[in-house]
């Protein structure tokens, strides 16, 4: 039939706020009365056999026009021959009475048996790439949410929003939403209200960690770093250090060169003017060598080689010390 709804619905990509979004959207369609949460079993392939999610696909939905059945991480259940065969047939047998939908958390290889077997079986399978965007991305996503919030958002206040919450989508959807309630529809959201209404982003405990390395106070400087470790993801914490500690550099290069370092970073004015004063505190021999060992720590760390915390402990030591 034409008007047929897909059986599969893959998902792929690194922005989890996203593929948030797409499921609820189809469990919504479900309804919201009790009986609809019994037409939806979620899965993973970390824990769930093969066996199981076929037998979820093939039941019948129970009261209900479909049933939902969610599965994370296919892509696990396609890297070895034999077992990509079994899932293929899964795949291929999923009843129209069943909605299976992939959930892969990075995005797929243009190459991958899984997007070469769901790009050659549309309109059966719904198809759509995640990737979280950045930069000047991350902007334009927050005038195409705001518009969502029935808001409108001036650039400048969405590139100062940007900055305040670290390129974090979700906490960036709860700005935007309070934002709106501020303005209440009255007019766009100004630079003003964004400064007003939206905290830095875990930026306080990295300021006063710069700080206190730059005035060789070392007992302070680790207790902030501790803290930003406990407050925020491990590793997005890590990614603020190597920020703050390039946008330190860049200025300090500034600096040097007898520039304006606030020109030179493309900053919010906030942020340029913190970072330039900080960089005063600081050689660039000894910014230059701080940066390359936080590189080698990245890539120790995407290798499987580091203790990210224990060595970003050390490190930051030897520096205050």
């Amino acid at each position: 039939m034409a008007d047929a709804k897909p059986t599969i619905y893959l998902f792929h990509g690194d922005d989890s706020f996203a593929r948030d979004e797409q499921v609820a959207r189809l469990l919504k369609k479900q309804g919201d009365d009790a009986g609809a949460s019994l037409n939806v079993q979620r899965f993973s392939t970390d824990s769930a056999a093969l066996g199981e999610v076929a037998q979820a696909c093939a039941a019948l939905p129970f009261l209900a026009g479909r049933r939902i059945v969610v599965l994370e991480r296919p892509g696990r259940w396609c890297a070895e021959a034999e077992r990509w065969e079994r899932f293929r047939e899964l795949l291929e047998g999923v009843p129209a009475s069943t909605a299976l939908v992939l959930l892969e958390p990075g995005v797929l290889s243009p190459k991958s048996r899984l997007l070469v077997w769901a790009e050659a079986h549309a309109p059966a399978v719904y198809l759509k790439a995640l990737p979280a965007p950045h930069g000047k991305d991350f902007v334009a996503w927050l005038t195409r949410r705001a518009r969502f919030h029935g808001v409108a958002i001036e650039p400048e206040a969405a590139q100062v929003l940007a900055e305040l919450v670290g390129e974090d989508a979700e906490g960036a959807d709860q700005e935007l939403a309070k934002l709106r309630d501020y303005v209440d529809g009255e007019r766009p959201i100004r630079v003003a209200d964004v400064e007003l209404l939206t905290s830095f982003h875990g930026q306080p405990d990295v300021f006063a960690m710069v700080d206190a390395l730059g005035k060789r106070d070392a007992r302070t400087a680790l207790d902030r770093l501790q803290r930003l470790l406990q407050e925020e993801d491990p590793h997005y914490a890590f990614v603020m250090v190597i920020r703050q500690f390039r946008l330190l550099l860049r200025a300090r290069e500034a600096l040097d060169a007898g520039k304006n370092p606030l020109q030179a970073l493309g900053v919010h004015p906030f942020v340029a003017g913190k970072v330039a004063e900080q960089a005063r505190n600081f050689r660039l021999s000894d910014l230059e060598r701080v940066y390359r060992r936080l590189m080698e720590i990245d890539l120790a760390d995407k290798s499987g080689g580091s203790q990210l915390e224990a060595t970003l402990v050390g490190l930051f030591a030897a520096v205050a010390g």
